[in-house]
């Protein structure tokens, strides 16, 4: 069984963190606490009060700048340090895990590395460039991180299962934790497909395992897409997928109607990708992972993919087969 791989993972919205909220996700196989203080800030905890082991994330709650344990009332700072207890006695020498996160384009992201080593890359963002707020969906698919990333560079299931004609612009280049591409999706011949019949240029760009991000701009509609697609692994082979789609209208005036469009947008085109995507998700569930495929000419650069995704294994390379 492959090993889940490290890097930044998105775990929760911004909207879901509005100030005094406290969640818990799953990452890795295991949970991650993340809240937002009083003051706006945003941080990340193992799950459990090092105190007597109660479950942050259950219970747990903010005051003003801290996070206050359920069980005995022990309130820690936004370093971890434990500063006072429930009942009076001096705070004991114990503190929290810390975990490393990032809040961008609406989405938190947690830092995961399985031998627990500091972030080695940070993310980078495009300029929002007049983008309206994102509309964010989430959903649980049974597929690897580096698998659901592969499909990026795989023009070659794009005809048969998606029924499109791809025009690669750019070959993919990897450029230490990032892959760029740019195609072109149109049409296959005979087949209708209302997403892509106006034949956009993409731009892609892929961080790590955890954050695809493509931009197009759909000229007879003026309309500018940015999206963001962030499996994260919440087990060997489940992952959750949040995407957060942003639009904006560059030509369009009044600005106000322009503004009006692009907050209602997103979540239509959010429910059409997931239209796309749920044509993957039965082959990806029912798959196996060959660690030597025999590939085909015009099946892109899976070979080179899947070296460079080498890096972002701590505990293995991610080649096992099974």
């Amino acid at each position: 069984m492959r090993p889940c791989p490290d890097g930044w993972f998105a775990v929760a919205t911004s909207a879901e963190l509005r100030p005094g909220r406290v969640v818990s996700r799953r990452l890795a196989g295991e949970d991650v606490v993340v809240y937002r203080t009083r003051q706006g800030r945003l941080r990340a905890v193992r799950p459990f009060c090092p105190h007597l082991g109660a479950h942050l994330g259950h219970g747990g709650r903010v005051a003003g700048e801290e996070l206050v344990c359920p069980f005995h009332h022990f309130a820690f700072g936004p370093d971890g340090t434990c500063v006072r207890t429930g009942y009076g006695a001096p705070p004991p020498r114990a503190r929290l895990g810390v975990r490393e996160c990032r809040e961008v384009a609406g989405l938190v992201f947690v830092w995961r590395h399985a031998r627990n080593a500091p972030p080695s890359w940070e993310i980078e963002a495009p300029p929002a460039d007049g983008l309206g707020p994102p509309g964010c969906t989430v959903r649980a698919l049974v597929v690897h991180p580096q698998d659901f990333m592969e499909n990026v560079i795989d023009v070659g299931h794009l005809e048969p299962v998606h029924q499109l004609a791809v025009e690669v612009v750019e070959a993919p280049r990897f450029d230490g934790p990032r892959m760029t591409t740019t195609y072109r999706l149109g049409r296959a011949t005979g087949k209708n497909n209302v997403l892509f019949n106006s034949a956009p240029a993409t731009s892609a760009t892929v961080q790590g395992l955890g954050i695809f991000i493509t931009d197009a701009f759909i000229r007879p509609l003026g309309m500018r897409v940015r999206a963001w697609f962030c499996p994260t692994p919440v087990g060997p082979t489940r992952v959750d997928l949040r995407l957060a789609v942003s639009v904006g209208f560059p030509r369009l005036r009044p600005r106000g109607v322009a503004r009006a469009l692009a907050a209602v947008a997103p979540r239509p085109l959010a429910y059409l990708s997931s239209f796309e995507t749920n044509r993957d998700v039965p082959i990806w569930a029912n798959s196996t992972y060959l660690a030597h495929p025999r590939l085909a000419q015009g099946d892109g650069p899976i070979t080179k993919y899947r070296r460079w995704a080498r890096q972002f294994y701590s505990e293995g390379e991610g080649e096992a087969e099974g």
